[in-house]
């Protein structure tokens, strides 16, 4: 029987890390560590973000990544590479170029909270040890070749392999860049790269920070409008057409504009005609609300907050050498005292974790950071501020707008800005506990609890 919290799904499992990384941490500074892995994280997320994978962990410069396809995976791993060839032949420091090993696997996969389990997991991590796949190679498992699209991508069949710790040799594939379609990346996406680290290096030597976000969205939106330009990839294809793409857009475009130059009922009538919404009314208006802010909030947290906080402030955990090059840093040239208060501020700030086998440290979140977080994975201040932002300026929300009712004081007269705030936040707060406020509706006298604290109503 499987665990309660586990559940198992049939996955595609991508693996990569920069071939000699290890000899290179060891020989770098910091400085120069980090700025690799920055470029690393700059390179490949957008891609893998595009293609549909999960990041599941990321530590120093090996990456763990689920697909739901394995086509997309494949697809993947190709446009990395070709990305990674091209950045290379730029390089004149070899300190800054990455070959990167890439192996694939397919197979079921046990998912506890953020993390996978199992063999078809051992399998990709042993795959990742064959002398066959140097660093600027793609292998993938006999499961992924039998399950991906073997028209649109060419293979070369490397036999059985023996890895450690599993009982059954596995035949393994080598995905050869030169044979396949598309074989060139323009250059015009490694200058868009080349300026954002370029950019990035020079506002980290002034103040420690990595690029913007701003840079970091120039980069990705090139290299998104390029793989659709390129339509590569028969699940991808079908989702990237051109014109239904052109079309669905149009088809928002329109609704919202209809939505927003739609005069709402304090505009088009006098504080005289007003009714007190109907209970049908007041529920609509909170679906579409609830729709709205949920989409705008999913786009905000997966497609903005999610890759910015990967590569502005790193992935979650760092692994054993990164840890090793920072405390020892940390620690040089301290004795005594000295060295036994850092090396306990060490620990506490990094605690050790045990994930994929293996024990990692948890990187510590700023404050920034944080209370960013926060924020983005519990949006209800965001709601708050979206609700009040729509009743300052329009007297009703998004949702009040198409159903034609909106928010008043008893009296008639518009909300201010500070009622608008005021009881955006006693409405958040009512919806987190039980609803209980907004049930009050209910009662005798048929106002929520936020309308009776604020003196308003909601007319139509």
């Amino acid at each position: 029987m499987m665990p309660a919290g586990l559940k198992s799904q049939n996955l595609s499992i991508m693996m990569t890390d920069i071939q000699g990384y290890t000899n290179a941490s060891s020989s770098s500074s910091r400085e120069e560590i980090v700025g690799l892995i920055r470029r690393h994280n700059q390179l490949m997320i957008p891609v893998i973000t595009f293609y549909g994978g999960t990041i599941v962990k990321s530590i120093g410069d090996a990456f763990l990544c689920t697909f739901t396809s394995a086509t997309d995976a494949v697809v993947c791993s190709i446009i990395i590479q070709l990305l990674l060839r091209e950045y290379n032949k730029k390089q004149k420091e070899e300190a800054k170029k990455m070959m990167l090993r890439v192996v694939i696997n397919t197979g079921d996969v046990s998912i506890e909270k953020n993390d996978i389990y199992g063999d078809a997991v051992n399998i990709t991590s042993r795959m990742e040890g064959l002398d066959c796949f140097p660093g600027g190679t793609i292998g993938i498992s006999e499961s992924t070749y039998l399950l991906m699209n073997r028209n649109e991508i060419v293979t070369e069949k490397l036999g059985p392999q023996t890895l450690k710790g599993i009982p059954d040799p596995v035949n393994v594939y080598k995905i050869p860049l030169e044979k396949q379609k598309l074989t060139e990346i323009p250059s015009k996406l490694l200058q868009l790269v080349e300026k954002s680290f370029e950019k990035g290096a020079s506002s980290s030597a002034g103040s420690g920070s990595a690029i913007s976000s701003a840079q970091f969205n120039e980069w990705n939106n090139a290299v998104v409008g390029f793989l659709k330009e390129k339509n590569w990839g028969e699940n991808i294809g079908s989702l990237l057409d051109e014109k239904k793409i052109r079309e669905n857009v149009t088809m928002v475009q329109k609704q919202l504009t209809a939505t927003f130059s739609q005069k709402t009922v304090i505009e088009s009538k006098g504080k005289d005609d007003f009714n007190d919404a109907t209970m049908e009314s007041r529920i609509k208006s909170g679906v579409i609300d609830a729709v709205i802010f949920t989409v705008a909030w999913l786009i905000i947290y997966y497609a903005v907050w999610w890759p910015v906080q990967s590569i502005v402030f790193g992935g979650q955990y760092i692994g054993k050498e990164d840890y090793k090059i920072l405390s020892e840093s940390k620690l040089k040239g301290l004795k005594g005292d000295q060295y036994e208060a850092v090396y306990e501020s060490l620990r506490r700030d990094y605690p050790q974790k045990y994930v994929g086998r293996e024990f990692v440290f948890v990187r510590p979140r700023g404050l920034l950071e944080s209370l960013i977080s926060i924020n983005m994975e519990y949006p209800f201040i965001l709601m708050a501020i979206y609700l009040a932002f729509f009743w300052i300026i329009r007297g009703a929300s998004p949702g009040q707008i198409a159903t034609r009712t909106a928010v008043v004081k008893d009296d008639g007269s518009p909300v201010d800005i500070v009622t608008a705030v005021k009881r955006s936040f006693i409405f958040v707060a009512s919806v987190m506990f039980f609803f209980i406020g907004v049930l009050m509706i209910f009662t005798e006298s048929k106002k929520t609890l936020y309308d009776k604290m604020c003196n308003t109503r909601v007319v139509e």
